[in-house]
């Protein structure tokens, strides 16, 4: 009986190596592979590629492929070329007249090839969307419109319907900033608001992740039971609009992480099975990775994201310890530990590519934290309601408007001390 143990010992033991020498290969096959996408996927240009007459003046008609980027002083246009060209071309121009998703434009400009500039590799973080010409200020003439999807065009008219409904209730730039937490739209963000928001270390709460994800899945979920619906049909339910969501926020690296996490993670509560967090986050990243191998260099929200779950999967038992005796009131432990974690892990890379990091960040977090949920909550409800309620709107976004400038005020007050950060 004893030699029956031992040898059954030995065999899982060996079964077990065998699996994780197996993974260990698998990782190491997909690892050469990207490298070798990222190293080859290198386009050379042909004659009917648009990015062959870089450098020179040409008229060319594209449509527009991507939702209209309105910033202060300008939009952007992602307009892939039809007719006697291929590719894909940046353009910028005057806020008027205004463009759509789906309209056909003749376009007469100087292309140019995307420059690094201040330390920022532009032409790498446009390379991942395969854009390899940019044209600033061009002669635009609208030919039509409607020549986009029509399933992404509704979806992309729903979301410019948001936006209108936020900028109509809500003064700047409070606006800006629930633009920038519900639908991902950042770029309307003042550029000095922005700056404390990097400053206090904040700069996580208006660029989509998946905090914002799990308080949305967590509504979502919530009035799924609510109406009395089975866990099946909320999982269902719950991937539909996530990817619905993803299409709307323009699918950023972390939250695409997130989903792809959270979806595997409920999936495993359907099907009753066990999940593990980081079989889902590499899963997560083998995907993302397969589809754009590009972004594992050039997307730094991508890096980013990723440190900063690795860091809670590896770090945060370290540190669990030192949090013990601060009271867990309203999750105000819980909230530290993790602010403090996902700092030191992400703390390498945010030093690398912005040479600066904040000292005040885990007070500040501390602060803002505990009410991101309820301005979620509240902004996403506001914003269903005054769809049908619209003549009351206003007072459905006023308890929105408090919760955004409490944010707004803890961060401008933080940022502006001397401490604030630390440039190297």
């Amino acid at each position: 009986m004893f030699i029956h143990r031992k040898l059954k010992a030995k065999f899982t033991n060996f079964l077990s190596f065998n699996f994780k020498a197996k993974i260990f290969r698998i990782f190491l096959i997909c690892f050469i592979l990207i490298i070798f996408f990222i190293k080859f996927d290198i386009p050379k240009a042909q004659k009917n590629d648009i990015w062959f007459y870089n450098n020179q003046k040409i008229n060319f008609q594209g449509i527009i492929v991507k939702p209209v980027d309105t910033r202060i002083n300008n939009i952007k246009l992602t307009v892939d070329a039809v007719d006697n060209f291929q590719g894909r071309v940046l353009v910028s121009t005057n806020l008027y007249p205004e463009y759509n998703y789906g309209d056909l434009l003749e376009i007469t400009c100087n292309l140019k090839k995307p420059e690094p500039f201040e330390g920022f590799a532009y032409d790498r973080y446009l390379a991942k969307d395969k854009i390899y010409s940019v044209c600033y200020y061009p002669k635009i003439n609208l030919i039509s419109r409607g020549q986009g999807n029509f399933f992404l065009e509704k979806i992309y008219n729903f979301k410019n319907k948001l936006q209108l409904t936020i900028n109509k209730n809500l003064p700047e730039p409070q606006a800006s900033l629930l633009s920038a937490i519900l639908l991902g739209s950042k770029r309307g963000i003042p550029s000095e608001l922005y700056e404390q928001f990097s400053l206090s270390g904040t700069s996580h709460l208006i660029a989509i992740s998946g905090l914002h994800i799990t308080i949305l899945s967590l509504v979502l979920m919530n009035l799924g039971f609510y109406f009395h619906l089975s866990r099946k049909q909320v999982f269902y339910g719950l991937s539909v609009i996530l990817f619905l969501y993803l299409i709307i926020i323009g699918f950023p690296a972390s939250a695409v992480r997130a989903v792809i996490m959270g979806w595997l993670i409920i999936l495993a509560q359907v099907c009753g099975r066990q999940n593990r967090s980081s079989n889902a986050l590499l899963f997560a990243a083998s995907i993302m990775i397969l589809i754009n191998p590009r972004i594992l260099r050039d997307d730094i929200g991508f890096q980013l994201s990723f440190s900063a779950v690795l860091g809670l999967l590896y770090l945060l038992p370290l540190f669990e310890n030192l949090f013990d005796r601060i009271p867990n009131f309203l999750g105000l432990r819980e909230n530290l530990k993790v602010s403090f974690v996902a700092q030191i892990a992400t703390a390498p890379l945010i030093i690398i590519y912005f040479e600066r990091i904040s000292l005040v960040g885990p007070i500040v977090n501390l602060l803002v934290l505990p009410i991101l949920p309820y301005l979620m909550i509240l902004g996403i409800f506001a914003l269903g309601l005054s769809l049908i309620f619209f003549e009351i709107s206003s007072f459905l976004f006023f308890p929105v408007y408090l919760g955004l400038t409490y944010l707004i005020k803890i961060t401008e007050l933080f940022s502006q001390l001397d401490f604030s950060s630390l440039n190297f």
